[in-house]
């Protein structure tokens, strides 16, 4: 018999009653506690998703880490990228009409247009610097063209927006009587590159650092001498898988500022508008043979031809710069020597220290040399003897060094890499042979292709390229040991 308390109530009913209040005590404790574990865990997640707007994902992706967390100083991985380097034209006179505020309002506007367009192609933003943006895409040099046209294309919609702002302004207003349309340069080059963690004990940051990124910056600039939207070196142009997809067309080799060697580069004019695009694609030939007067300095000649391009298309402003420059050479009459000769010289520099590779390389260049010179004296059949001969030197040659790089456990990505330039290389002079065998095409416009882009090619394979690889090989064979 269960005996009453001395308040009337039983004891098991109070013993009942405080275990409910101690397990009440309980839950409410873990209760606080799971509270507190989400919202750390939520402010965990708030602080991952900032810190993955100032550090991409894809760059700790590509490092092979989870988190930054994860990330250290010193942390690095070697990966073949394309880069681009975008600019608004003429920012510095433009933001002396703005206020700070209206400056950051812009910058963030135009910015919130071409972020999307990156991301949307399978690139991602590296850094902002001020106006300009420097993207990066892992993938083949498509991924970044693609997003270079289409970041054109987003242009005119930032533009149509932003007129559209302006007319809400007073017709005073200072920034609305100078308002001009944004105009933007873009640059790309594409190349091995050192992603990795930079910095000292108290400031780090993730980036890419290569002599292939310092070009793609230099490329930009250039824009602005040829006055077109979109340039790319000739690596990126060897990382397209179909370059006859796109629009474009050989516009210069030049010396850009802190290289060495001269750089070939390439206008690609897609987003031009229609009439513009249409015109140039039907003045291609009549461009590049101008081109190839220019550079082997028959000026004459070129002024004539690149007055036909303007006169058929007088928007083309890469042929009014070269119209331009002939006048002032005819004008000059300076006779100095330029590319044209220092080109065609075999330096000591080309030299890798590994005798196989070195000789078949001075053989090749000799090969292409005497082909360019074949052509310019309009000597066909020795041209198509010499013609066969490269092909087969090039072929034996690309095959042996290949070779060795397996036989020697060349990593994957410059492996892959080395691989792709070669099987371009080898398309080019496949079509150069059919076109000299055919020919169709002005015997001075092949030697312009053998001289300044089939030679260009090479001697940046050797210096870069094979430069690489020789870095790797050293240690693991004797510097004779490639013959």
């Amino acid at each position: 018999m269960i005996k009453p308390g001395a308040n009337g109530v039983s004891t098991n009913s109070s013993l009942t009653t405080r275990a409910d209040d101690e397990l009440r005590r309980q839950r409410a404790r873990l209760d606080a506690e799971i509270a507190t574990r989400q919202g750390i865990e939520q402010r965990l997640g708030q602080v991952q998703s900032a810190y993955a707007r100032f550090v991409p994902p894809q760059l700790l992706e590509l490092l092979g880490k989870e988190s930054i967390l994860d990330v250290d100083w010193g942390n690095q991985a070697e990966k073949k990228m394309t880069i681009l380097f975008s600019d608004i034209r003429g920012f510095a006179s433009m933001s002396e009409r703005m206020s700070p505020q209206q400056c950051f309002d812009f910058i963030n506007a135009y910015l919130s247009f071409m972020e999307p367009v990156v991301l949307a192609h399978g690139g991602f933003i590296d850094k902002y610097i001020g106006d300009s943006v420097m993207a990066l895409f892992p993938a083949r040099g498509d991924d970044a063209l693609h997003a270079a046209i289409a970041m054109l294309a987003e242009l005119d919609h930032f533009n149509a927006q932003r007129s559209l702002l302006l007319t809400e302004l007073p017709a005073e207003h200072p920034e609305r009587r100078a308002a001009t349309e944004v105009r933007i340069g873009i640059g790309m080059n594409s190349g091995l590159l050192m992603l990795g963690v930079i910095g000292g004990a108290s400031r780090m940051e993730v980036t890419v650092i290569s002599d292939a990124v310092n070009l793609a910056s230099r490329v930009e600039t250039l824009t602005k001498t040829y006055q077109t939207p979109i340039l790319i070196t000739q690596h990126t142009l060897n990382s397209i898988r179909n370059s006859a997809a796109f629009s474009i067309r050989f516009i210069d080799r030049v010396r850009v500022r802190g290289k060495h060697l001269a750089q070939s580069i390439y206008e690609v004019f897609d987003a031009d508008p229609a009439p513009l695009k249409a015109a140039k694609l039907a003045s291609r030939d009549t461009f590049e043979d101008a081109l190839a007067h220019y550079h082997f300095r028959h000026m004459d000649d070129a002024l004539t031809l690149f007055s036909d391009c303007l006169e058929r298309n007088p928007g083309d402003t890469p042929a009014a710069v070269y119209w331009q420059r002939c006048r002032q050479a005819n004008r000059a009459h300076t006779g100095e020597a330029g590319e044209t000769d220092s080109a065609t010289q075999w330096r000591p520099e080309y030299l890798l220290g590994l005798s196989g590779l070195d000789d078949m390389h001075q053989a090749i260049f000799g090969q292409i040399v005497a082909l360019s010179e074949a052509l310019q004296q309009d000597s066909s059949s020795t041209a198509e003897h010499m013609v066969v001969k490269l092909v087969e030197w090039t072929a034996e040659h690309f095959e042996s060094e290949e070779r060795l790089m397996v036989a020697h456990g060349y990593p994957h990505s410059p492996l892959a890499e080395h691989r792709q330039q070669h099987e371009k290389f080898r398309e080019f002079l496949d079509t150069l042979a059919v076109e000299i065998q055919n020919g169709k095409t002005s015997p001075l416009r092949l030697a312009f292709r053998c001289q300044f882009l089939l030679l260009d090619w090479f001697i940046s394979h050797i210096n870069i390229t094979d430069r690489h690889l020789e870095r790797y090989l050293a240690g693991r064979i004797t510097p004779d040991a490639s013959a």
